[in-house]
């Protein structure tokens, strides 16, 4: 008996360490489905980037937009969701970069100000013209992640469990790609940035 509760011991102890891991990874949840119709552009909220300047998504009127919701002190599947809006980014021409947008929405309202999006952007080496880091008000990101079907929620140590999802928008605001989860290759969306490029020229 005293065998089997010294073992039943050992075996708690070694998986205790274990469990608490798991809690502090971020957990992935699921893109939900959303319509393809409706343009984005009717959002009203106004956002605020890294540089403290307001905009709203039909200032981005007549161009594509990159769209990927993080926060700034995810050590877990946000970099590597950043990393892909990058490359991403980076599958375009030269010419064509200047003709895409970058929108990086974060969900904490609470600690990612604008001045915390400038040093996480500046650190990142993201702190590119085209680029904008930004947050708002609660129920404006709330309102934004239903649009683009991301979910969402913060645990009690100030993480987030979240979708990894990035989304383009075409030239009129609506959605026209989305890339779900942390591989996968990302030229054939790159494809498709390029065409709404060349559809707007035209």
């Amino acid at each position: 008996m005293k065998f089997f509760e010294k073992t039943f011991l050992t075996a708690l102890l070694l998986l205790i360490p274990m469990v608490l891991s798991a809690q502090n990874q971020d957990k992935s949840l699921d893109a939900l489905h959303v319509t393809h119709e409706q343009s984005l552009h009717q959002m009203t909220a106004t956002w605020t980037n890294q540089n403290g300047t307001d905009l709203q998504l039909l200032d981005f009127e007549g161009q594509p937009v990159i769209v990927v919701m993080f926060y700034g002190q995810c050590t877990g599947s946000c970099p590597v969701l950043m990393q892909r809006t990058w490359n991403l980014y980076k599958e375009l021409s030269e010419n064509n970069q200047s003709n895409v947008q970058v929108l990086a929405v974060s969900f904490d309202y609470k600690n990612d100000t604008p001045e915390a999006l400038k040093s996480y952007a500046t650190y990142e080496q993201l702190d590119l013209p085209n680029w904008h880091f930004v947050t708002a008000k609660h129920s404006s990101i709330r309102e934004l992640a239903m649009l683009l079907g991301v979910q969402y929620r913060e645990r009690s140590d100030g993480h987030f469990e979240h979708t990894n999802l990035i989304t383009v928008l075409d030239n009129h605001g609506r959605i026209t790609e989305r890339i779900e989860g942390l591989s996968g290759n990302l030229n054939s969306s790159a494809q498709k940035i390029e065409q709404l490029i060349i559809e707007n020229i035209q």
